[in-house]
């Protein structure tokens, strides 16, 4: 159904997102990846998208894979402030305030 959806319609990000939601609900964390990968082919400016992302990353303690995802999206998207107080926050959060430091210095 989700796969069919996206092959209709392949530039709706929404379509993308509930599939890698429904992934998460399954438990199938890496697939769920590999579809947030492929929906910022789609469009990497998508705000919700990279907070979704990266909130499956913390939820299921990946910690890493989250710091991952909050690099990038700071890179490539810097004005969005959210992006940067919720990554601050995460490492403010997991006691690693040097970290946390570095992020409102950037």
């Amino acid at each position: 159904m989700f796969e069919e959806n996206i092959r209709k319609n392949r530039s709706v990000v929404s379509n993308w997102m509930k599939y890698a939601q429904w992934e998460q609900t399954q438990e199938e964390y890496d697939r769920a990846r590999s579809i947030y990968e492929c929906a910022f082919d789609v469009d990497h400016r998508c705000i919700t998208l990279w907070l979704k992302y990266a909130e499956m990353e913390m939820k299921n303690k990946q910690i890493n894979h989250a710091r991952n995802i909050w690099d990038r999206a700071v890179t490539l998207l810097p004005r969005i402030n959210q992006f940067w107080f919720k990554y601050a926050y995460m490492e403010e959060m997991l006691g690693n305030i040097p970290n946390a430091r570095r992020v409102f210095e950037r």
